[in-house]
């Protein structure tokens, strides 16, 4: 159960930081440029355990092609 616990305060906690993000105007292009850079530099740094870093990468290719929209 602390693990659905955890998935669930983490939803509600990126939802709050989204909020902040959203009443101050910081646009998604900016957000995704800002994440997809920090998730390079740590698959560059390989500070990730091997199945993180599949998943960092993989991540950084969906950020990617979302920030190709803009």
């Amino acid at each position: 159960m602390s693990r659905v616990n955890d998935i669930i305060e983490n939803h509600d906690n990126l939802e709050q930081l989204f909020s902040i993000i959203k009443h101050y105007g910081v646009n998604a292009q900016f957000v995704t440029e800002s994440l997809q850079k920090e998730f390079e530099c740590r698959c560059g740094k390989g500070e990730e355990e091997q199945a993180d870093l599949a998943y960092a990468k993989e991540l950084v290719e969906d950020l990617k092609q979302f920030s190709a929209r803009f």
